[in-house]
């Protein structure tokens, strides 16, 4: 049977970090991953690129600005990259629990169903026939509609209108996210028929080929359903996904997705909010030794499937310099390693990577 080692090792094939097999587009990585939680849009980026053949910043942003990717509110209350052409059955499905999650937070900024729906109509007519825009243009808009955008009210009608699907990202503006209408960005006509119960079984197989194995919980957590709904879309989605017999207990996969945990693809600098992270309720990381390692809002190296330590990253006018605290002193080999890994986080950025190690005290 899998161990938990061996299980995150799985995830990491899976995920497409280990085993060597990157997928050619960064279009391509979301589709399968389903949907990439992307607040921190420089640690998506990177999320990306690590799955990606020969891709670095300016390729994520250019398949942005393309509309092949969408960052837009889905799945839990905060910003996901997806396909252009799963925008709409994913937040068609999701988008009940996400409202229903924050509906006591809009009652308390005072967006009741008729202010949302005229803050709807204030946004799809500022986008209809203009330049997309950024959030603050959004709200000036707004605001002259005398609908008030003070505090977390901005941000809250603008998700709202995201889970509408009323609007959706579009091409950045320097260092700004834009929006578009979604109508326009994706056009209804090209969005495919996935509703109802065919949506929930795409949403189970899509999550479990690509995170597996995993638990109901997991899958529960990651696309915000009722553990209730997570159990009826793994029922729907079987044969494809099924009880993975090589972990035991309650734990699902895709059917045939097992296969051994590739080639070590040496140490991966995982960003915040990577989806080895955040996809998953219980079992996330491993940490090397059994070691005792604080990883809440850091970025863990890992290597071979055990956390080893943690990485910063601060970009200079000439360089980057990749800080790491490992656990324990690096031998010649795990040096190198590092040396390359942080080389390869430099081409991303397109600057010389300049490497630190330092040892954790304690």
């Amino acid at each position: 049977s899998m161990d938990e080692l061996a299980i995150v090792r799985e995830r990491l094939r899976r995920q497409r970090l280990m085993g060597g097999d990157a997928f050619a587009a960064p279009a391509d990585a979301v589709r399968w991953l389903g949907a990439v939680q992307g607040q921190e849009w420089a640690e998506a980026k990177w999320s990306l690129a690590m799955r990606t053949r020969d891709c670095d910043d300016a390729g994520v942003e250019a398949a942005l600005a393309r509309g092949e990717i969408v960052r837009t509110h889905v799945l839990r209350p905060t910003w996901h990259l997806v396909a252009a052409e799963d925008l709409r059955w994913l937040t068609r499905l999701t988008a009940p629990r996400v409202n229903a999650r924050n509906a006591r937070r809009y009652a308390e900024l005072g967006l009741d169903g008729t202010t949302l729906a005229r803050g709807h109509d204030v946004l799809a007519g500022a986008l209809a026939d203009g330049p997309p825009l950024t959030r603050r243009e959004l709200g000036t808009a707004l605001e002259a509609a005398g609908i008030g955008v003070d505090g977390q009210r901005l941000a809250h009608l603008v998700m709202h209108a995201e889970l509408s699907l009323v609007i959706c990202s579009g091409p950045r503006r320097g260092k700004q996210h834009t929006y578009v209408l979604a109508d326009r960005a994706v056009p209804a006509a090209a969005a495919g028929e996935l509703e109802g119960d065919a949506a929930l079984a795409e949403l189970a197989r899509r999550y479990f080929r690509s995170h597996g194995p995993a638990t109901v919980r997991d899958l529960a957590w990651w696309a915000s359903l009722s553990v209730g709904d997570a159990r009826t879309a793994i029922a729907l989605a079987a044969p494809e996904v099924a009880p993975a017999e090589a972990v035991g207990g309650e734990w699902f996969d895709a059917a045939g997705g097992g296969g051994g945990a590739g080639v070590s693809s040496g140490p991966l600098l995982i960003p915040t909010y990577d989806e080895t992270l955040v996809a998953y309720r219980d079992l996330r990381v491993l940490i090397a030794g059994g070691a005792t390692l604080d990883i809440a809002f850091k970025r863990p190296i890992v290597v071979d499937g055990e956390t080893v330590g943690t990485w910063e990253r601060t970009l200079r006018p000439r360089e980057v310099v990749v800080a790491t605290t490992l656990l324990a002193r690096p031998g010649a080999k795990l040096r190198r390693d590092l040396e390359a890994a942080a080389a390869r986080f430099g081409r991303f950025v397109g600057l010389p990577a300049r490497l630190e190690v330092a040892v954790a005290k304690g």
